[in-house]
């Protein structure tokens, strides 16, 4: 027994020691680099200050063998701090979240959309065949107002390629109801998404009964929102060089076009994070498969949390795309057999493979957040952010997971420039804040990101896909947008939802002219022009144009 004790007080007095080197050294990095910053900007010194610039002051750190935050906002957790939550996980007797045991009604409250196949197949990746499998007539559930559900979109796109990376090979997948309509529901009148939640309440079917009596939907209703933004034709339709669309799958797994150009960040579709057995299971399926998206050109993965990043999608896109990841994630794919892989590190910029002539780059930007996929390799890999970029015009911020730090997200609107057009900014699984603020932000901090960059358009993703958090599974859409409100930036707030395809009109920057509305200069919400449009409705679906 007296053995086992001394052993016990070794193991304790190590790690006491080594997490205490690592905090002293990460914070007398931090000094030094502020420091500096703050000497050059009082003596004027340009070498200096040139020095201490937002590349130099949060460039990457190592310490001990280990990625670190350079953020005087960020805490360290220790592994005594991750025991006592998940002690207090186990032995608390409210449920968590307030996820309804009523599956039909979770369905009803977290609607999922059939991402626009019409518009994300105007590449030349898809083969129609004639007809339509997903006909209105098949859905019993359409809203008085005539309006398509999810499920009851009427389309011409039945079938789409999906091209192996191991076979070099194409496979026409058909996009037809009895492979995909299970996963779309249709939204009852009865609920939405904008129903208040009781206060101190953590009960989902008390949310139910707060809603159904609800006579006013929220901003961004996916019922009401439509009508009070009004409608446009598909007429209205940028053509395909003159848009970005934006589909959000869940967590922060994106699929983007720009320009006909095919993005994934962060992919993930599969419905357990880790697997069947041990969950966290996915409250809503995909709102569609990898199979089921045109060929995807590029992966964005921010870090290598199982959250963020999925092996068996690795498997599924191997060679057929590039993977544009941080430090270290080269060789975790190259053990998966893929390589065409281009690692960065903060603050690299480099042309996007292949499209070197048409003026488009990806930069690689910080973000304070922590890497690991098993027990003993926390911070082994970087984690980033990324900012796409159009003859040095920023166009799309994704910030994959990150808590808040002023002087980062100011720093990279300083280097890159501001007028983004959309920023992909987390917005869940933020509480409690003692335990998640140093890496996750909240919506008011998500809405802030968005001001510090500059950027024109915020969507906010990372919520309601699995539960990995206290606050309520609604929450995180409703105070992104009370924020919004708050600050006078309601028309440029978007809390996303699964599987909704939107299309933001985008020129660059040689095609802008100088009359257009669409031009208007984008300025902070104390001002009182934004230069962004209100959010519209596609006449016949549910999809938006911004």
């Amino acid at each position: 027994m007296g053995a086992k004790i001394n052993v016990s007080i070794v193991v304790i007095a190590i790690y006491s020691l080594y997490y205490g080197y690592m905090s002293t050294a990460r914070w007398s990095a931090i000094k030094r680099r502020s420091l500096r910053a703050k000497c050059a900007k009082e003596s004027g010194d340009l070498e200096t200050l040139q020095n201490s610039s937002p590349e130099e002051q949060f460039a990457v750190l190592v310490v001990g063998g280990r990625f670190a935050n350079p953020f005087p906002e960020y805490r360290a957790q220790g592994i005594l701090e991750f025991i006592v939550w998940k002690i207090f996980e186990v032995i608390r007797w409210n449920p968590r979240a307030g996820v309804p045991r009523d599956r039909t009604l979770l369905a009803e409250l977290l609607p999922l959309f059939r991402p626009d196949f019409e518009v994300l197949f105007d590449t030349g990746n898809v083969v129609v065949t004639g007809g339509s499998d997903l006909k209105t007539e098949s859905n019993p559930d359409l809203s008085p107002s005539g309006n398509a559900s999810p499920i009851g979109l009427t389309s011409s796109v039945t079938s789409a390629v999906y091209y192996s990376s191991d076979t070099g090979s194409s496979t026409n997948i058909q996009l037809d109801s009895s492979t995909m309509a299970d996963s779309w529901t249709p939204i009852s009148q009865r609920y939405v998404m904008s129903a208040r939640i009781p206060a101190g309440s953590q009960d989902a079917h008390s949310l139910s009964d707060a809603s159904s009596n609800t006579t006013s939907s929220g901003l961004h209703s996916p019922i009401a929102g439509e009508a009070t933004r009004g409608t446009v034709t598909s007429a209205g339709m940028p053509a395909r060089d003159e848009r970005l669309t934006i589909t959000w799958i869940g967590q922060s797994c994106i699929f983007i076009q720009c320009h006909g150009i095919n993005f994934l960040t962060d992919p993930l579709f599969c419905a357990h994070i880790i697997n069947s057995y041990i969950g966290p299971k996915r409250l809503r399926p995909s709102p569609c498969q990898l199979e089921h998206l045109p060929r995807i050109d590029f992966v964005l993965v921010s870090h290598d949390h199982p959250d963020h990043f999925e092996d068996d999608t690795i498997k599924k896109i191997g060679n057929s795309a590039t993977w544009i990841v941080p430090l270290g994630l080269r060789r975790y794919l190259a053990r998966k057999g893929v390589f065409r892989v281009a690692e960065l590190k903060w603050w690299d910029k480099i042309p996007l493979p292949g499209k070197e002539r048409d003026g488009w780059e990806i930069a690689c930007t910080p973000s304070m957040h922590w890497s690991g996929r098993h027990l003993f390799d926390k911070n082994k890999t970087l984690w980033c952010s990324f900012l796409i970029l159009h003859n040095s015009r920023p166009v799309i911020f994704h910030a994959g997971d990150t808590g808040y730090s002023a002087e980062l997200f100011r720093g990279i609107s300083q280097v890159y420039g501001t007028g983004c057009e959309v920023a992909l900014v987390p917005c869940g699984a933020y509480s409690p804040r003692w335990h998640l603020r140093p890496q996750h932000v909240d919506p008011a901090e998500s809405v802030q990101i968005m001001i510090d960059l500059g950027a024109k358009r915020l969507v906010g993703v990372h919520w309601a896909t699995f539960i990995l958090s206290d606050e309520h599974y609604l929450e995180p859409k409703q105070k992104l947008e009370q924020e919004a409100v708050a600050v006078g930036l309601q028309d440029a707030v978007w809390a996303a939802d699964f599987g909704r395809t939107i299309v933001v009109p985008y020129r660059s920057a040689d095609e802008v002219g100088s009359g257009s509305d669409d031009d208007a200069v984008f300025r902070l919400p104390d001002a009182s022009v934004s230069g962004v449009r209100r959010l519209r409705a596609l006449e016949g679906r549910h999809t938006l144009i911004w």
